[in-house]
């Protein structure tokens, strides 16, 4: 048994549940049947980003790591689990309320919570078997710190309208980098990592070669688009690109077996996808026909792009950990084909400004998402070990 099992399960519980904020206001908003505040939409983003993909991350990690762990180890892994679950819901409402300075109060408390998370995973992976899963996760961790302390940066500067020392432009772009930050640099990693582990695959190599590149890639595009540096965010968006092909290639053999979790293959298929449409995003920018700052442009292509990250590659690979422990019965397969096939119409809507796609998409993807997550979170509960 595996020694820190509770507190990961404990976690998915706690991050499903948080997932159902997100679910509800995305149906409501996709069927045009209430359009939500800005508090709303980023308390719609963050108990998704946060509440969901980052709380049930660290319970990957606990047990990733976790077989391995000392008992003093293993003793700190029980109050990580505690403290991450306190400091993100804590953040979570702080969103929901409305800007303030109580918001980057909180950030920072999550942010220490997190740095705490990265120094114990950094220990543990010492004593790893030091695979592509491992690896990239560790990188992942080491990217969620920094599109944290971004994000820190951001609710002080929607706080003050200004940081302490800085000119108010290089202010904007320390701020303007929190978004990037999550979504290239950590998100498509971790997506990587749980995608590997569930598959057990790409541990060669070419597996950890591709964590090293994609991990590359986001610390370039951090940089590129803190100092408006135009000709590495074509760098970044090509080493995304060589990274992804690498992985493909990698983990092609578990992709083709007629085993392995088909939530993590339904995963990998939809990296493949958002780093395309990674690439038509960074080319609608760098010809100005999309500039998210001034809102002009096809905004609605971005926003395909956030979604195809966040359920496609990140809902999915989690979803094939919670499978491992769930047991969804016969309703397993249609669940699966629901959950992405509404997806899938979703995000052509997004792409072709299809109002009707949309609005198609949205409830089919959120209902069969509040049916999985129905089914289990009390499941997780009833098999926790005593």
């Amino acid at each position: 048994m595996e020694p820190l099992s509770q507190q990961s399960r404990m976690l998915y519980q706690a991050a499903l549940v948080l997932f159902l904020v997100t679910i509800v206001i995305g149906i409501l908003n996709g069927l045009d049947v209430w359009e939500p505040s800005h508090e709303m939409l980023i308390t719609h983003v963050h108990a998704g980003t946060l509440g969901w993909i980052t709380m049930a991350v660290i319970g990957v990690l606990l047990t990733m790591f976790g077989a391995r762990a000392s008992q003093e180890a293993v003793r700190t892994g029980r109050t990580l689990a505690m403290a991450s679950l306190v400091t993100i819901v804590l953040y979570v409402i702080t969103f929901a309320i409305g800007p303030g300075i109580y918001r980057p109060l909180a950030g920072t408390l999550l942010l220490a919570v997190l740095i705490w998370v990265l120094v114990w995973t950094s220990r543990q992976y010492r004593a790893s078997s030091k695979s592509t899963a491992h690896l990239a996760i560790l990188l992942a961790t080491i990217s969620l710190v920094i599109g944290a302390v971004l994000g820190v940066l951001l609710g002080l500067f929607i706080a003050n309208g200004s940081l302490p020392g800085l000119d108010t432009e290089t202010a904007q772009a320390l701020a303007g980098a929190h978004p990037p930050a999550m979504l290239i640099g950590y998100l498509i990693l971790a997506g990587v990592a749980v995608a590997a582990w569930q598959l057990d695959g790409a541990n060669n190599r070419l597996g950890r070669a591709t964590a090293w590149i994609l991990f590359v890639a986001g610390i370039i595009a951090n940089i590129a688009l803190i100092f408006n540096v135009e000709p590495l965010i074509q760098v970044f968006s090509a080493l995304q690109v060589v990274g992804i092909v690498l992985f493909l290639i990698a983990i092609w053999p578990q992709l083709r077996s007629p085993a392995g979790s088909p939530f993590a293959k339904a995963a990998v298929l939809f990296l493949a996808i958002g780093i395309g449409l990674l690439i038509y995003v960074v080319q609608l920018f760098v010809s100005g026909t999309l500039d998210p700052e001034a809102g002009t442009g096809p905004i609605r292509v971005l926003t395909a792009f956030d979604h195809a990250m966040f359920i496609g590659v990140m809902t999915n690979a989690l979803l094939a950990v919670v499978a491992g422990m769930v047991n969804w019965g016969a309703a397993a397969r249609p669940l699966r084909w629901a959950i992405n096939l509404g997806l899938a119409v979703f995000l052509l809507g997004l792409v072709a400004a299809s109002s009707v796609l949309i609005r198609l998409g949205s409830p089919i993807l959120g209902l069969a998402l509040i049916w999985a997550i129905v089914v289990a979170v009390p499941a997780l509960g009833r098999s926790r070990p005593a």
